[in-house]
Order: C-alpha cells, then structure tokens, then sequence
C-alpha cells in the first residue's frame, strides 16, 4: 500500500522554468516544500537540480535547488520530484 508522504497540500500549477543548461522545464505541481516537474526527452538526471522560473506578469523571480527525491521516464519526457532546499523569491526591476 501506498503511503502518503508529503506534508503540505500541493496545487496543480503548470508553470514554465529553465534549467542551468537551458533546457526548459513545466511543473505539474507545486508546494511550499516541493514540486514536481516534466522535461522533454528521456534524461539521466540525479542529486540535486537548480531551477529558475518567472511568475507571468508579476515581476518575480522564483529560484532553488530540488533534492530530487524521484524520477519517472515515460516515452518522451522525464518527470522528476524535488524536495526544495534554499528557495528564494525575487522582485524583478
């Protein structure tokens, strides 16, 4: 049996962000304390991931490193759970 272990609730939140390499990323959802992502193709990826995203008409920067906790490789993309470590919210000038 499955055992649920996520703390806070999670929203389903499709958001674009950019990985260091510049690949391009999507949340699927996203907590206080984590989130779950999709990249295209098929990656090895493991340890920990830095991301950075821009809410859409807010002028804010969101970025942080993900524990990644799971990953999911489906025929064209790979799905990866991170547990966050340092977020940090921006304003943007």
């Amino acid at each position: 049996m499955f055992k649920e272990r996520r703390v806070e609730p999670r929203e389903v939140l499709a958001l674009p962000l950019w990985l260091p390499d510049g690949r391009a990323a999507v949340t699927r959802d996203l907590s206080s304390s984590g989130m779950y992502l999709v990249i295209q193709g098929e990656r090895l990826i493991g340890g920990v991931l830095f991301f950075e995203m821009r809410v859409p008409g807010a002028r804010l920067r969101f970025s942080a490193e993900g524990l990644i906790v799971r990953v999911e490789r489906r025929d064209g993309y790979t799905g990866v759970a991170l547990k966050l470590i340092s977020p940090r919210l921006e304003a943007l000038a």
